[in-house]
């Protein structure tokens, strides 16, 4: 869809507020469940390696290693959050709507303006105060027969420039 003889209207991300409003959200609780397997885990394997291979003390080795996958593994979430900011995106131009992005597997979605037979917009009430909103293109089709625009800023016209190119 993004060749050079197309005009794009929009490319546009979700809010950023609510994007990392959420991802912290869920990152500590990523965290609070991380930390809570990993180190029951690693208490009681070095517990039991302890005693079986260390005269009943505490193997220190193990529970080093899960202190250092803990960070290691949070590290690894927020640098994947990071990563799905910068590479997912919408565009809007004339011929159609695309949505792009992905870290590990890239994926591209478009619908082409003359399949969209409905589109729509609901706005949460802190979407509302925050100026955004989600967009719903819907086509016919019965694969991936949708494309949504997640928290857009400026909804109302993203929304109306679609209705007005389909």
């Amino acid at each position: 869809m993004n060749n050079n003889q197309e005009k794009v209207l929009y490319r546009v991300k979700g809010n950023r507020f609510l994007f990392i409003a959420k991802n912290v959200w869920n990152t500590i609780w990523f965290s609070i469940g991380i930390t809570m397997s990993i180190g029951l885990g690693t208490i009681l394997t070095a517990g039991i390696g302890g005693i079986i291979w260390n005269n009943g003390k505490m193997n220190l080795g193990l529970l080093y290693l899960g202190g250092f996958l803990i960070p290691a593994i949070i590290i690894l979430r927020i640098i994947y959050i990071m990563m799905i900011r910068k590479n997912q995106f919408y565009i809007i131009t004339k011929d159609g709507v695309s949505s792009e992005g992905g870290v590990l597997t890239r994926f591209n979605q478009t619908l082409r303006m003359e399949q969209i037979q409905s589109v729509s917009y609901t706005q949460t009430i802190i979407q509302q105060i925050l100026g955004c909103g989600n967009i719903v293109v819907s086509s016919a089709a019965t694969h991936r027969a949708s494309i949504i625009l997640v928290n857009i800023d400026n909804v109302k016209t993203v929304y109306a420039t679609i209705e007005a190119n389909r």
